[in-house]
């Protein structure tokens, strides 16, 4: 039998989750009879056949998934029989057979996200009041009361760790950190705020980007089909901006970088959430250890070697400390280089470690003046391509250099600071 602290743990985050939909999966409401079908009179298990069973039944997703994206259904608390639900109810603490209006199912129906749609405020309102009638009824009924549980459990069968990661909260927070973060790169062309030329010669479905809104992007983005949700690697989100497919705003990301890195990581663990892909704890990908945010700090190295021509270079940007440097790169970028001009340019990304007292910084946008060591990375065999997991180390060290900057924003105003190979005075 499912423990009552279980079960309240499970849908303890109803009221913070906030709503997002999925089109590969048929969110259209349950179909649940109005309250008028209980005529008074009824009995507790006219009442179930009429209005619970059909909830149970449907192939239709409940409420419940307004907060979850998967694992919690209102189905998962019903049994095909009235006896075996209402004894497992009452032994699971779901139903008070003293004070039925207060049951704790009741509650957990009535749980309502900030934004919930009007359709969805409707099916849980039947929801509600299907349950309630059933169960004022039911507590009436001695043959019922004296029912005993069966040793089958009642409710979710998912760890409380999966139940927990399939949070909507959870899965816009995990949105926010690998695709929000980002967006800046692709606001020129993809923000109303921005994108009046963009949308006039090719239409309003330029704009993907909701303003200061996370949950309405990622809403969107499903709507729009950027998002695969069947083969996450084919989604145009990762395909155009690779040149998989035809972008008119040219590659800005390539396979392997730290954006397609951050993509993917949200990308694949959505789709097997939406699939209940999770059985086990173990299952669930830890969050990366580093945060990052894009800034509009632009670094330009000259006089790069030629032969890296169109390989990715990464920097990775180490603060002074006291004699040295420290041991945390502070800022990073990666883009391929431009080898007939010698010359790599891109703008940088502030990195923290996660929970450190700089990453609740990261959002200013800002790089503290002063001198910093640059250290430069370049994948010359195209490891990154091969496996996107993988990461450039000291074997892919090519050169590093000292740049002292006040690090404006702003293109025009971009840290320029010449390429250093690495050689026997400035090796680490």
């Amino acid at each position: 039998m499912l423990s009552p602290r279980w079960l309240i743990l499970v849908c303890l985050a109803c009221a913070a989750c906030q709503p997002a939909t999925t089109p590969t999966v048929d969110e259209s409401p349950v179909e649940v009879p109005p309250a008028e079908t209980t005529a008074p009179g009824d009995s507790a298990a006219q009442i179930f056949t009429r209005r619970i069973l059909p909830i149970f039944q449907s192939k239709k997703p409940s409420s419940c998934t307004e907060c979850h994206l998967s694992g919690v259904h209102l189905q998962d608390y019903i049994r095909p029989s009235q006896q075996a639900t209402f004894a497992n109810l009452v032994a699971a603490g779901l139903i008070d057979v003293e004070q039925p209006d207060e049951s704790k199912i009741l509650k957990f129906i009535q749980r309502t996200p900030p934004q919930s749609s009007l359709i969805n405020q409707q099916v849980r309102e039947q929801e509600y009041e299907a349950f309630h009638a059933w169960i004022v009824a039911a507590v009436a009924q001695p043959e019922l009361l004296s029912a005993a549980a069966d040793d089958q459990p009642i409710g979710p069968q998912l760890p409380v760790e999966v139940i927990r990661h399939a949070r909507r909260d959870q899965v816009l927070a995990s949105f926010v950190d690998n695709i929000w973060t980002e967006v800046g790169r692709c606001a020129a062309c993809h923000s109303p705020d921005r994108n009046q030329k963009q949308v006039a010669e090719h239409g309003e479905q330029v704009s993907w980007i909701r303003l200061n809104d996370p949950q309405a992007t990622l809403d969107h983005m499903l709507a729009a089909d950027l998002i695969n949700v069947a083969d996450p690697e084919k989604s145009l989100l990762l395909q155009k901006p690779t040149l998989l497919v035809e972008h008119g705003g040219g590659q800005k990301v390539v396979v392997g970088d730290r954006t397609y890195k951050q993509f993917r990581r949200f990308l694949d663990d959505y789709a097997r959430l939406a699939a209940g892909g999770y059985a086990t704890a173990e299952q669930i990908p830890p969050p990366a250890d580093e945060v990052s945010v894009v800034t509009d700090i632009w670094l330009k190295l000259t006089d790069v070697p030629a032969e890296y021509d169109q390989q990715l270079l990464q920097v990775d940007l180490y603060p002074a400390s006291g004699d040295g440097w420290s041991n945390e790169r502070i800022a990073t970028s990666d883009r391929l280089v431009a080898g007939p001009q010698k010359l790599w340019q891109h703008s940088l990304s502030l990195t923290a470690p996660r929970g450190s007292k700089f990453a609740t910084q990261l959002a200013e946008q800002k790089l503290p003046p002063g001198k910093y060591l640059a250290k430069i990375y370049v994948d010359q065999t195209g490891k990154l391509q091969q496996d996107f997991t993988a990461q450039l180390d000291d074997s892919d060290l090519v050169g590093q250099v000292e740049i002292n900057s006040r690090w404006p924003a702003g293109y025009g105003k971009m840290t320029k600071a010449p390429f250093r190979p690495l050689s026997k005075e400035n090796a680490p």
